[in-house]
């Protein structure tokens, strides 16, 4: 019995010994995916953001414009989708944006020349289509 116990003993040790130092390789049997599509970045988060606090009060969240009460006065804002709009240049809108027009404030204090690029490109994309 005791021949028995210790041959047990020894085989046990044996199949420890030889599992620790063996290098297990790994196998991948299954068939690679496809990755899943990255989500699009929105390259105009910041203007829809900038919009949203600084134009859509006025120019409304579709960009339509329309009557407006001021404190001083009613004013008639343009439509960003109106043929006049569109024919601006992309220049004359960024200078719009920056100076200020007639009733519209400046907005060179509040924001940059990258932002205000980006508000333009919003405006063509998504007012205009373009």
């Amino acid at each position: 019995m005791k021949l028995f116990a210790l041959a047990l003993a020894c085989t046990a040790l044996s199949l420890v010994v030889i599992a620790c130092t063996e290098t297990a390789t790994t196998t991948n049997t299954s068939t690679p995916s496809a990755a899943s599509p990255a989500k699009p970045v929105d390259d105009l988060a910041a203007a829809k953001t900038n919009y949203a606090k600084d134009c859509a009060s006025c120019h409304a969240e579709s960009g339509e414009g329309g009557p407006v009460k001021t404190p001083q006065k009613e004013i008639k804002v343009p439509s960003l989708k109106s043929d006049h709009a569109k024919s601006r240049t992309d220049e004359q809108l960024t200078k719009m944006i920056h100076d200020g027009e007639e009733e519209m404030p400046a907005f060179k204090d509040k924001m940059s020349a990258t932002e205000i690029a980006d508000m333009v490109r919003l405006i063509r994309k998504q007012f205009q289509g373009k």
